[in-house]
């Protein structure tokens, strides 16, 4: 089994008690999970149909970090059997210039194919950081019971161990909620069940009727107050996860996490 403490991988974990207290629980969580342990074991191809080695990373603060297939499968959400390539990409639609993993596999609609961004963010002039963006992730009607849910927990907690500081996506559709559509985009309403999150109008706030619903500035904060109001009236927007430690992103997840999988 891979993991991070071979010379290839090495561990970039920047607080010790959160890895200990959190990190670490919920990552034996998610690979005990029957969907990591049939679907996340690091066989990918190349175009050749070749078995994939991993990719290559240049990271801030330090030499190339070469990923193992396996690290490379829970960093990027790519289930075994997929077929796997990278492109230096500028930027595109909602996506940043760096370079594109995309993969294709039995699991998303045929036709299809999903694609993460690893990119460099300036989050303040002259702070930059490393960061991922997640182009397209697209899944068949009939994917296994909780994949995207064990998919993205893997990548949360690879990226975090990486040094990562953030995820960003654009978070399709609108309200209300429309389940029994097969076409209907729920990004809105799905992402931050993860942990996502993202500023609302807070001049559309503040005319609400309701009084609770006046000064709110995130989306979790519409969701912690009124969560109904959003699967009706929420809509698209781009959303980031903080993978800091101790942040609001993750103590969403975990929470999540421990809701939807402690049953399995």
């Amino acid at each position: 089994m891979a993991n991070f403490t071979n010379a290839n991988t090495p561990i970039m974990t920047s607080d010790v008690r959160c890895d200990e207290q959190d990190i670490q629980k919920i990552e034996a969580l998610l690979l005990a999970h029957d969907i990591a342990r049939n679907y996340f074991r690091g066989e990918l191809y190349d175009w050749m149909g070749n078995s994939f080695d991993g990719v290559l990373l240049e990271l801030k603060g330090g030499s190339p970090v070469k990923l193992d297939a396996e690290i490379t499968a829970r960093l990027f959400m790519i289930p075994d059997k997929s077929t796997v390539w990278a492109l230096k990409v500028n930027e595109h639609g909602n996506a940043p210039a760096g370079m594109n993993i995309y993969s294709t596999n039995p699991i998303i609609p045929d036709d299809e194919q999903n694609s993460i961004t690893v990119f460099r963010l300036e989050k303040t002039p002259g702070d930059w950081c490393d960061a991922l963006f997640i182009g397209r992730t697209m899944l068949r009607t009939d994917a296994p019971s909780r994949f995207g849910t064990v998919a993205f927990g893997l990548m949360a907690v690879t990226a975090y161990r990486l040094g990562f500081d953030q995820i960003g996506l654009y978070a399709a559709g609108r309200g209300p909620l429309r389940p029994a559509d097969p076409d209907a985009y729920i990004g809105y309403f799905v992402w931050p069940k993860f942990g996502f999150d993202a500023p609302v109008d807070v001049a559309e706030m503040s005319r609400h009727p309701a009084h609770s619903m006046h000064g709110l500035r995130t989306v979790q904060d519409v969701i912690a107050c009124a969560p109904e109001w959003w699967t009706d009236h929420g809509s698209a927007r781009h959303m980031q996860f903080d993978l800091r430690p101790h942040s609001r992103s993750w103590s969403i997840l975990i929470n999540y996490l421990w809701t939807t999988l402690t049953d399995f």
